[in-house]
């Protein structure tokens, strides 16, 4: 009886790792939407303060005329950072649908595994066989685990374990290192050192 309620917990561990996966993939996106609707929403105001600016403005007044043209520039800047944004939210939701089919099963990830979620501290991870194109090259398959901080960036990470950020950036599949998220295991790729 003992054995059987061991075994009933062991198999339904991985189901409870992936629900919770899958709720903090949908919170994240969740996020994402709001932060695009947010900036959607500021496009907007500014474009009608720009228009209305224009309407009330006499065609005779220089300054009022470079006040425009500075608000106008003003907009395209922030219509620019806009459909960055926005083209940067639909890779992280195209990267979220990935990862939630091959967390349901649906199709398996085309990429290389997840690191091991336990190993030793400064263990490197075996090398694995390179099975998708793209990837940076000079890249090492072996790397750390790391737990990504609160304040964490690509960049820091990348200098702290010896590694670059465009391999960081690739291993994890991250259109920008913008996209980083505290509280997640990210793989740190680093070179093999030779053994002494």
């Amino acid at each position: 009886m003992r054995f059987g309620l061991v075994l009933i917990l062991f198999l339904s561990s991985p189901l409870w790792a992936q629900t919770n996966q899958l709720a903090g993939m949908q919170q994240d996106l969740a996020e994402l939407r709001t932060e695009v609707e947010k900036l959607k929403l500021e496009n907007a105001d500014l474009r009608e303060a720009l228009a209305k600016q224009k309407a009330s403005q006499a065609p005779t007044m220089s300054a009022a005329d470079s006040q425009a043209r500075l608000r106008t520039e003003i907009l395209n800047e922030l219509d620019r950072r806009l459909k960055q944004q926005t083209s940067e939210v639909n890779a992280a939701l195209a990267e979220q649908t990935r990862q939630v089919n091959a967390a349901l099963g649906k199709n398996p990830p085309a990429t290389r595994p997840a690191p091991n979620p336990n190993p030793a501290p400064g263990a490197t991870t075996p090398p694995v066989a390179n099975t998708t194109d793209g990837l940076p090259p000079g890249m090492p398959e072996t790397g750390v685990k790391y737990h990504v901080k609160s304040g964490d960036s690509v960049s820091r990470i990348a200098r702290q374990l010896g590694s670059k950020v465009e391999w960081i950036l690739a291993a994890n599949k991250l259109p920008s290192p913008a996209a980083l998220k505290a509280d997640v295991d990210i793989f740190v790729p680093q070179p093999e050192t030779p053994a002494r």
